[in-house]
């Protein structure tokens, strides 16, 4: 592979995405962007690119490298319907899986996490209306962060 091509074939993760992305075309995480500013430039789709292919490989590529883990939560109804939009497909295909509520109207899910720093600040934000089962140092992490929340908000 020259040299060139090495170098875009990492950018893109690997082989498949370089070629789908041919050196032109380059995907950003929304929430990373500070301003935007409209410009008379413009940009085309390069020939033969075809976005759902290219979506696919760099959205599943992404997945593999951030995901840690499956979180066993227990959640309300409500903290079910929060899933999808706070967690994206990750949390639609929750909602999916989702077995009938118990009598209380909890239910016990399985969520594809980042590692448990990140996941204990993405699991937090359900509030009370989930519970960690699991992993262990999940749920540690959940509950030292409570914990030192409610020693400063005492």
């Amino acid at each position: 592979m020259p040299r060139g091509e090495h170098a875009l074939a990492r950018r893109c993760r690997n082989r498949a995405a370089a070629e789908a992305c041919g050196g032109s075309v380059r995907a950003y995480r929304v929430s990373r962007f500070l301003m935007a500013t409209v410009t008379e430039e413009t940009s085309a789709r390069p020939a033969g690119f075809d976005l759902a292919a290219y979506w696919a490989t760099a959205s599943s590529g992404l997945e593999a490298r951030v995901l840690w883990g499956t979180a066993r939560l227990r959640v309300s109804r409500t903290g079910l319907r929060l899933l999808p939009a706070m967690f994206g497909a990750a949390g639609e295909r929750v909602v999916w899986a989702a077995a009938a509520p118990d009598a209380d109207g909890w239910v016990e899910v399985g969520l594809e996490v980042e590692k448990p720093p990140v996941a204990a600040g993405d699991v937090l934000r359900l509030g009370l209306e989930a519970e960690v089962l699991g992993p262990p140092e999940l749920r540690a992490e959940v509950a030292r962060r409570v914990t030192g929340l409610a020693q400063r908000y005492a």
